[in-house]
């Protein structure tokens, strides 16, 4: 028997699934069903939160309000030499209050932290206050401060704790140390700088005192070689010069003078002679014959006639004429003279007799006579001692002006080596204010130092002094910390409501999950939608009536 072929038949893939959460239906059915269960686990997980947050330690937070005042006295007249920026400054502070010592004073003065001090290492319990503690800057205090700059001018100090006595107490005892903190820390800045000065000004004043005895020396060892003296050292080569000239007409003058007194001294000198032989021949004795008459007498003289007067007015007219003109009252007087003897002796030569030419002694007289004429001897003594005279004068004087001519003349040499050393001296004035202006340099420069740094260290010791009596700037207790009355965490509110929120989100979610883990089909709502639904069945309860309006 034979069968007939079969015929293919063409199944459709069976569609994929869908999640659960695809459709908001599945949801509300799958929390539908374990409505009971979900409200027992919130409420079970609500309480248990609440009575968490109920077991939560109070924190109590308290702050003060720490004021940067600024410099009492103006700044024109007194100026810090504190001029750290108000930030670094109280970050410097901050570092020094902040420190495991300070923080580990706190602690035991206070007795913080009982609980943990007993599980935790020391400086666990310092890291937890530090932790604690909150330097927070204020802004905007800009506007009340010298300058106008926008820097804090006014900070607070928070601190965070169970207990609100304490917490205010850690809070006043930490802006304490700021205060004493910041004037320490500026009188220590001020004091340091002028330690810093004086050392340095010590050194400046050291080095000044070599550069002055380096100047005083240079001075001193030349001494008229000087820039400044060069005034001097061209009016005193102006005064020699002047000497120089006065000096050499001294001496043309004394040169002239000795001529004219050697001249003068050899006239005189000649008519000494002159006179001296004309007294010797008339001091001669002369011998008179006894056997003629007795108003006749012969002389015999052994020496020739005097020399004539004229002949010795003569030559004092020549010498004075060496030294005078011709209308000098002593060259007129001696004129007269001259002339005055010159017609004396033409008058005598003309009354007198003509002598014989050779007189001759008679040889038969019987007896001679020695006969002396007294008053020729006279005059001519007297003549002779005024031409010693004279001679004797006029040698005094020639030693006198020749004296006087050898000293001219060393003062000559004298002026000569003065000018030439002035001289040198003026031509090394420019090497001289080379090596001047290099000595002056450096002291200028070591004595504007030195002024510049006793300045600084009197205004240093001022601004110390400042610092010391508190009037520089400085911090001010503004605010102090206050008991807090009610602690800022936890926020129990808020924690109350989330709890309540976290148990409804978690039991929730315990719904959910039990009903993924079943991969439940929950309804029509979960099939593809071109699948067609042939029939609804419902829902079969054994031993139980049927509901009305169930899907199964």
């Amino acid at each position: 028997m034979t069968h007939p072929a079969p015929i293919p038949v063409s199944i459709p893939a069976p569609a994929p699934e869908m999640s659960a959460f695809a459709n908001p239906l599945s949801v509300v059915r799958m929390l539908w069903k374990h409505k009971t269960a979900i409200v027992a686990v919130w409420i079970v997980l609500a309480l248990a939160g609440l009575g968490i947050v109920r077991l939560l330690p109070n924190v109590y937070h308290a702050e003060s309000l720490i004021l940067v005042d600024s410099q009492k006295i103006p700044e024109r007249f007194v100026a810090s030499t504190v001029e750290v920026p108000v930030e670094e400054h109280l970050a410097t502070i901050s570092q020094q209050i902040l420190s495991a010592t300070q923080l580990e004073k706190l602690i035991h003065k206070f007795n913080l932290y009982p609980k943990l001090r007993k599980t935790k290492s020391p400086e666990q319990v310092i890291e937890q206050m530090r932790s604690d503690i909150q330097i927070i800057p204020e802004k905007g205090w800009a506007g009340a401060r010298p300058g106008g700059n926008q820097s804090t001018g006014a900070f607070r100090v928070a601190y965070e704790g169970p207990d609100p006595t304490i917490v205010a107490g850690v809070v006043n005892e930490i802006s304490g140390l700021f205060i004493a903190g910041n004037l320490r820390e500026r009188e220590m800045r001020a004091e340091g700088t002028s330690q810093f000065l004086e050392s340095q000004l010590k050194e400046a004043r050291k080095n000044l005192e070599q550069q002055e005895a380096n100047l005083s020396r240079f001075k001193m060892q030349r001494m008229g070689e000087l820039p400044e003296q060069e005034a001097a050292l061209v009016g005193t080569l102006g005064r020699l010069h002047s000497e120089l000239e006065g000096t050499q007409d001294a001496i043309n003058r004394a040169e002239q003078n000795k001529m004219m007194l050697e001249n003068t001294l050899r006239l005189a000198e000649t008519a000494e002679a002159a006179v001296m032989r004309a007294v010797e021949q008339a001091s001669a004795p002369r011998t008179v014959s006894s056997g003629v008459r007795p108003d006749v007498s012969l002389t015999t003289t052994a020496a020739a006639p005097p020399a004539p007067h004229s002949k010795t007015l003569q030559a004092q007219l020549d010498a004075l004429r060496l030294r005078y003109r011709e209308d000098h009252p002593e060259v007129k007087r001696a004129k007269a003279e001259l002339e005055a003897a010159l017609q004396q002796e033409a008058e005598e030569a003309a009354l007198q007799p003509k002598k014989p030419a050779s007189p001759v002694a008679k040889k038969s007289t019987p007896a001679t006579e020695m006969v002396i004429n007294p008053a020729v001897p006279f005059e001519m003594s007297t003549e002779l001692n005024k031409e010693k005279a004279r001679v004797a004068t006029t040698r005094t004087q020639l030693a006198f002006t020749v004296k006087e001519l050898e000293s001219r003349v060393a003062e000559r040499q004298r002026i000569l080596r003065s000018i030439a050393d002035y001289q040198a001296r003026v031509e090394r004035l420019p090497m001289r204010e080379q090596e001047l202006a290099a000595v002056t340099r450096d002291y200028e420069i070591s004595k504007a130092n030195y002024k510049s740094l006793l300045d600084k260290k009197m205004s240093a010791e001022m601004a110390t002094d400042m610092e010391r009596r508190q009037q520089a700037e400085q911090f001010t207790l503004q605010d102090p910390a206050r008991i807090p009355s009610a602690p800022i965490k936890p926020k129990r509110l808020v924690l109350n409501i989330g709890a309540v929120v976290v148990g409804l989100v978690l039991s929730l979610a315990w719904a959910l999950g039990i009903e993924l883990r079943k991969d439940q089909f929950l309804g029509e709502w979960e099939l593809p939608p071109h699948v067609q639904i042939l029939g609804r069945v419902p829902n079969i309860v054994i031993g139980v009536p049927a509901q009305p309006g169930s899907g199964k």
